[in-house]
């Protein structure tokens, strides 16, 4: 009898221990997604009230800044580079500064990002020159992706309509900015 009790407390135990996890894991689940919703709510008032100008994300220095051609050699597909760049800001995200694009040395741009989705930039940023500390690699970035990037810029219909081709180019994630 003892013996049997026994097993029947380590199925209960056991069943417990299931049943208090699974309800444990839905719970930080849901809180996940409260804290993604509030985020999302509040970053785009975030971004109507940053300054033109300063340093967003980590604190960084211009100290060790390459040129993109430097980068652009240093980078190849399958190999990531630490690196500090500075360039030109083309366009940056018109619903919350959460992504900008720097014009290259060949005209063509490179996709900046922001680490873990952890600060934005001013989404009058455009025109001004930034210096950005963080990872450069190749990315794909699907016609999907491509169509909503264009949506954030603020691309008519016509425009976006045009997007047919995926692209795999240079692309960076910047753990802190300077924006001059």
């Amino acid at each position: 009898m003892l013996k049997r009790l026994s097993i029947t407390m380590k199925l209960f135990i056991t069943s417990l221990c299931l049943c208090l996890g699974v309800m444990l894991t839905n719970a930080c689940q849901q809180q996940n997604h409260d804290m993604h919703a509030h985020h999302d709510m509040d970053s785009t008032a975030v971004a109507d009230t940053l300054p033109s100008t300063g340093t967003f994300g980590e604190s960084i220095d211009e100290t060790g800044v390459i040129t993109l051609a430097s980068l652009d050699a240093m980078v190849s597909p399958g190999k990531e580079v630490n690196a500090k760049v500075e360039g030109e800001i083309v366009e940056v995200c018109q619903k919350k500064g959460c992504w900008m694009t720097i014009k290259k040395d060949d005209g063509s741009t490179m996709r900046v990002t922001f680490k873990d989705y952890g600060f934005f930039v001013p989404k009058d940023a455009a025109g001004k020159r930034a210096v950005m500390s963080g990872l450069a690699y190749y990315d794909s970035v699907s016609v999907k992706s491509l169509k909503h990037y264009a949506e954030e810029a603020g691309k008519s219909s016509e425009e976006i309509a045009k997007i047919t081709k995926s692209e795999f180019k240079l692309a960076f994630e910047a753990e802190g900015v300077i924006i001059k």
